[in-house]
C-alpha cells in the first residue's frame, strides 16, 4: 500500500464533478430508502466514470493490494459502503457519500469483493464492510461527524495508514516495527488483514516472489561490487545492473512496490544498498 494523494486527482477529474453532484443531490433529495437505493443503482456509471484518473494515479495498480489485474477491471469503490454496513445491521449505509468521490478507492476484485481464503471459515474482502476502532462513533446520517468514526481498515488516502504495514520474506504482511506494540495501528493491520484480502494467497506468493528477486539482486551485486566507494570507478556494469534491478522494483510504477522498498531495506547492511540504491 502506497499513500494516494486525493488532491492531486482533483484535477483529472473536475469535468465529472457536476454529474456527481447531480445524482448526490437526487439522493439526498429521496427520504424513501428504497428509492434512494434504486437512484444510487441507477447511476453507477457517474463513480465509474473515476476509474480512469484512478488507475492513472496508481499507475493502474490497486489502492488497497498494490497488485495490477490486467484481466479484469478495478472497481470503482466506497470506502465508506453506500448500502448497508456489515458492522451494524441498523445502518442505512452511507448514502449520503454515495457519489462523494473522496469517499471512493480503486481495488482489484479481490480486495473489494468477498471471497473465502483457501482454508479459512471466514469471508474476506472489503464488500459492505466498515469495521471501527473502540474509539470511533459511527455517523449515521449526512449531518454526523465523521471525524469520529476511526475506521479500523487502512486506508491509502490516509498519510498515516500506509506507513503501519510492513511485509515479511514469506510475503505476508506485519506491523512495521516502529509500530509494534501500539493498540492503533496492531487493530488496523490486523482488521485489514481479512478485510481487505492483504494475505490473500496470490498476492502472499507475489511479495515471495518479489523478495527472492530482491535477493538474487543484492546476491549478484555483492559478488561484484567494490570494497567501498573509492572503488567504484572500476565498478562492473552487472554490478550496475543489479542496481537499476533493485531500483526498478521500488519504483512507484511497479507492482508491490512498497513491499520491495521494505526488502531492499533490509540489506542496508551491505554498503552500496545503503549508500547507494537507498540514495537514489
Amino acid at each position: 500500500m502506497r499513500f494516494i494523494n486525493l488532491e492531486a486527482i482533483l484535477p483529472k477529474i473536475r469535468d465529472l464533478l457536476a454529474d456527481l453532484q447531480v445524482a448526490q443531490d437526487a439522493t439526498l433529495a429521496e427520504p424513501d430508502a428504497q428509492r434512494r437505493a434504486r437512484i444510487i443503482e441507477a447511476n453507477q456509471q457517474r463513480w465509474a466514470a473515476l476509474r480512469q484518473a484512478f488507475e492513472e494515479a496508481s499507475f493502474d495498480k490497486c489502492w488497497y493490494t498494490e497488485c495490477k489485474s490486467p484481466g479484469a477491471d478495478n472497481d470503482v469503490d466506497h470506502f465508506r459502503p453506500k448500502g448497508k454496513v456489515r458492522e451494524d445491521r441498523t445502518h442505512p449505509g452511507y448514502y449520503w457519500l454515495a457519489f462523494d468521490w473522496k469517499n471512493m478507492r480503486l481495488s482489484c476484485q479481490r480486495a473489494n469483493r468477498p471471497r473465502l481464503v483457501p482454508g479459512a471459515r471466514i469471508a474476506g474482502g472489503k464488500a459492505t464492510h466498515f469495521p471501527l476502532l473502540p474509539t470511533g462513533v459511527r455517523a449515521r446520517g449526512p449531518n454526523d461527524d465523521l471525524a469520529l468514526e476511526h475506521p479500523a481498515l487502512l486506508d491509502p488516502t490516509e498519510p498515516g495508514d500506509p506507513v503501519l504495514l510492513t511485509f515479511r520474506p514469506n510475503g505476508e504482511i506485519d506491523v512495521s516495527p516502529e509500530f509494534k506494540g501500539n493498540r492503533v495501528a496492531e487493530a488496523k493491520v490486523e482488521a485489514s488483514r481479512l478485510g481487505l484480502h492483504l494475505n490473500w494467497p496470490k498476492f502472499v506468493e507475489g511479495r515471495l516472489t518479489l523478495y527472492n528477486l530482491v535477493e538474487r539482486a543484492v546476491e549478484r551485486g555483492r559478488r561484484e561490487a567494490p570494497t567501498n566507494f573509492e572503488g567504484w570507478p572500476m565498478a562492473s556494469e552487472a554490478f550496475k545492473d543489479a542496481i537499476r534491478d533493485l531500483k526498478a522494483y521500488m519504483d512507484p510504477q511497479a507492482e508491490y512496490s512498497a513491499a520491495a522498498k521494505v526488502y531492499v531495506e533490509s540489506f542496508k547492511n551491505v554498503w552500496w544498498v545503503n549508500d547507494v540504491v537507498l540514495r537514489l
